[in-house]
């Protein structure tokens, strides 16, 4: 069934038993959000929502991070216009009728935090950290965030995460509602896919109902924050030159860490 897409920087396994697991699969660069991963994503996402033998969409990354945000050490920047890729994929995590299920393997920083906001369930393992440095850089909130992360864990959490630029833990995101559980990093996903396969096998289609049932009040706020959060990013940080800004700011540190030998292939 998956033969039909033609995907590079993300895998499919599945689908099985009523799942399909995604994985984000530029593990050099931690999986940061590139032009051709961004694409590649959102295909394979939008593919997997229109499928009927799918009931449940598994999203990790494979390496040491879960994905850590928009690509900062390459030229190539995504898009952040209405109706581009980045917009896009933000929207079908919004209006997916399948159980959204992610598995942070590791690291989530910038994007890679703040999408998990529109994901039914989150499974974390332990080492796992939620960075989100949209001040350092001079962006800000994305997929929604400026909406779902108040409901989720109150005005002053979601500052604390925005705001203070700090790494927090996957236990103290637990305690803050962001995480759902945390998992031993061993077997850790096929832990997760065994939880998805028994939402996935059921056919009476009441966990697809009570998805819509618990996010239709929301779905339009988290739209218009969509729109909103990317409208601001493209009509004023990308022309007020703050993402080519984050991006040689981003490039000294790199370098700095690279001779005191702590070089990471990440980005935001």
């Amino acid at each position: 069934m998956t033969d039909e897409l033609e995907l590079t920087h993300v895998q499919l396994e599945g689908p099985r038993n009523g799942v399909v697991l995604i994985y984000l699969n530029r593990p050099k660069s931690g999986n940061s959000l590139h032009p051709l991963l961004l694409a590649d994503a959102l295909k394979a996402i939008r593919w997997a929502s229109q499928q009927s033998s799918i009931n449940v969409i598994i999203l990790s990354g494979k390496g040491r991070f879960f994905c850590t945000g928009m690509e900062l050490k390459s030229e190539e920047q995504i898009s952040f216009a209405l109706g581009c890729d980045f917009h896009q994929i933000n929207k079908e995590l919004i209006l997916s009728e399948k159980i959204l299920i992610a598995a942070v393997n590791g690291p989530a920083i910038g994007w890679g935090s703040t999408c998990l906001a529109l994901f039914d369930l989150v499974y974390s393992v332990e080492e796992a950290y939620f960075f989100i440095p949209i001040v350092k850089w001079g962006v800000l909130p994305e997929a929604s965030a400026s909406i779902s992360f108040p409901k989720i864990m109150g005005y002053r959490g979601a500052s604390f995460l925005f705001l203070s630029g700090e790494r927090v833990m996957a236990s103290r995101a637990k305690q803050m509602g962001f995480v759902n559980s945390i998992l031993p990093s061993e077997n850790f996903i096929e832990e997760v896919v065994a939880i998805a396969e028994r939402i996935g096998q059921s056919d009476s289609g009441a966990a697809q109902e009570t998805k819509r049932l618990l996010k239709l009040p929301l779905i339009q706020d988290l739209l218009d924050a969509n729109d909103r959060e990317c409208s601001l990013l493209h009509e004023e940080r990308v022309p007020g030159g703050y993402i080519q800004q984050a991006r040689e700011k981003f490039k000294v540190e790199q370098e700095e860490k690279s001779k005191k030998g702590k070089g990471v292939k990440a980005s935001l």
